[in-house]
């Protein structure tokens, strides 16, 4: 990945890039804790119930201090976010408006815990999951009306004519992208909302023994995407660099 600065974000790669290679490495450790914890998963008096409760704490405070220097670090652009270009190209196929879809969160506890939950949260899971699932399409029809807008006159006209602009019109271009851009942001936000609430809801039917094994499980799936993710691009830079000479 390119490390270099430039004009319109300064650094920003360099910096974010480092940031987040330091934060996986943390992310790692975090998961060993978890991992030495679910080992002793039938432990079960006050002091272990406390330990586990602190651990689920530091990983969700963890995850919330990456969305913050995300956010810092992007100054809030909107295309950065959905496309971060510190991440592999494995790791963005998994985006859903610049973070991870909520309803992702269910597969991972029926495979992490699903043998453990009992009927009656079985049952809060399942209305809590018909709940997010809604609450998603209305985020992704919001979404797909911002980007409708993108394709509709004048917008398309003046990004089509692109350096042909005459005079105003590139104030104006600058104008619509500026209101887009609100309006994209405006849909993250909401999705950084759910996403954050479908957490909060989901860990308040679980308790910290089961909450720390989902958290394994989630730290363990953002780990080996990454890894597979910089292994996978190798791989298309090497044959890319084999093209070139050959």
């Amino acid at each position: 990945m390119a490390t270099t600065c430039t004009s319109r974000n300064p650094c920003l790669e360099a910096n974010i890039d480092a940031y987040y290679e330091n934060w996986l490495i943390q992310l790692e450790n975090l998961l060993e804790k978890l991992n030495k914890v679910s080992a002793s998963y039938d432990v079960f008096n006050e002091e272990a119930e406390e330990n586990r409760s602190k651990l689920v704490t530091q990983v969700l405070d963890h995850y919330q201090e990456y969305y913050q220097e995300k956010f810092k670090a992007t100054n809030g652009d909107t295309f950065l976010l959905n496309s971060p270009p510190w991440y592999t190209s494995l790791e963005r196929t998994f985006l859903w408006i610049a973070g991870f879809k909520p309803s992702m969160l269910f597969p991972t506890i029926n495979y992490s815990i699903g043998q453990e939950l009992t009927p009656e949260q079985g049952e809060k899971l399942k209305r809590l999951k018909s709940e997010i699932k809604r609450e998603e399409k209305a985020i992704e029809k919001g979404m797909a009306k911002v980007q409708e807008k993108v394709a509709a006159p004048p917008i398309f006209e003046l990004m089509k004519r692109g350096g042909l602009l005459v005079d105003g019109e590139a104030s104006e271009l600058e104008t619509v992208i500026d209101g887009l851009k609100q309006s994209i942001m405006a849909v993250i936000e909401a999705a950084e909302h759910l996403r954050g609430a479908a957490v909060k809801k989901v860990l308040d039917i679980l308790p910290p023994k089961q909450a720390v094994k989902l958290l394994a499980a989630v730290a363990q799936f953002h780990l080996q995407a990454r890894k597979c993710g910089l292994r996978m691009d190798n791989q298309s830079a090497r044959r890319v660099n084999e093209d070139f000479v050959h």
